[in-house]
């Protein structure tokens, strides 16, 4: 049973107030930084990108995994070079595969190595299909970049994290850890006076990251939300909840959402 607000030791003024501190405030990983400069860079190229993957041994092991893979694989050749791995997979799905694991192993949650590991699976399935819907409703990228709307889908749960480095170490081992949607919502509001959405948008600003994309953390459970980009992760997240098992291995998602898509296209929203 949740406790009430006021039996939570939480309100929402206390909440804000942890959330806004900026003097013990968690640094992007530097490797996320780093990929991040080499994808765009214009001058940069799959060596620049190899050099920084190399340095992390967890990174090359699933870029190589994910190149092995059936997906990227159909002749079953086998090959166990990073450099001929980025060649198959290509400079663009390897910055979004080396990214999320630079937010798996440089972020420190404050939890079990199972829990990080499904709670990146499921940002890294929704990042897939944020982009695939916006590919799919605006190929041309008039209205949103489809870059954009993978980083909107990885960094949509930034504000349970940011709950459990910031305000409640105990957060992911609470029975709230283990929900989703509107359920989650309604429960970090009675505990916290805060939802994650509203969390991950104050932490992504401390961040510097662009209006857009904060706005779209703190709408992405409002299927009405006033940005494209919030609709567009609102249902790229609940068709993960529904496609994606739970406790998904992280180097399986790309070809469980993929297999998903084909038997059933995630609903775009309405522009």
């Amino acid at each position: 049973m949740l406790l009430a607000m006021s039996e939570s030791g939480f309100d929402r003024a206390s909440t804000l107030e942890l959330l806004a501190f900026s003097d013990d405030l968690p640094s992007l990983p530097d490797r996320f930084v780093k990929i991040q400069k080499v994808a765009q860079n214009p001058d940069s190229g799959a060596k620049d990108l190899a050099d920084i993957i190399k340095s992390d041994q967890a990174t090359s092991a699933m870029v190589l995994k994910f190149a092995n893979s059936p997906a990227f694989n159909p002749s079953n050749q086998s090959i166990g070079e990073l450099s001929t791995a980025i060649a198959r997979l290509g400079s663009h799905e390897t910055v979004h595969i080396a990214t999320a694991m630079s937010l798996m192993y440089g972020m420190v949650l404050p939890t079990g190595m199972a829990n990080i590991r499904s709670f990146w699976a499921h940002a890294y399935a929704v990042a897939l299909v944020c982009q695939h819907i916006a590919h799919q409703i605006d190929p041309a990228e008039k209205r949103c970049s489809h870059d954009r709307a993978f980083m909107t889908g990885l960094l949509h749960d930034i504000g349970r994290a940011a709950f459990g480095m910031r305000v409640d170490f105990s957060y992911f081992e609470r029975d709230m850890g283990h929900l989703c949607g509107e359920e989650l919502i309604q429960a970090e509001e009675a505990f916290y006076g805060v939802h994650h959405g509203e969390a991950g948008k104050m932490l992504l600003q401390l961040w510097l990251f662009p209006d857009d994309l904060c706005d779209a953390v703190a709408q992405h459970h409002n299927p009405n939300a006033p940005e494209l980009l919030g609709r567009i992760c609102y249902a790229a997240n609940a068709y993960v909840n529904q496609h994606l098992p739970e406790r998904a291995a992280f180097e399986t998602v790309h070809a469980l959402i993929s297999e998903a898509i084909k038997k059933s296209p995630p609903e775009p929203p309405e522009l």
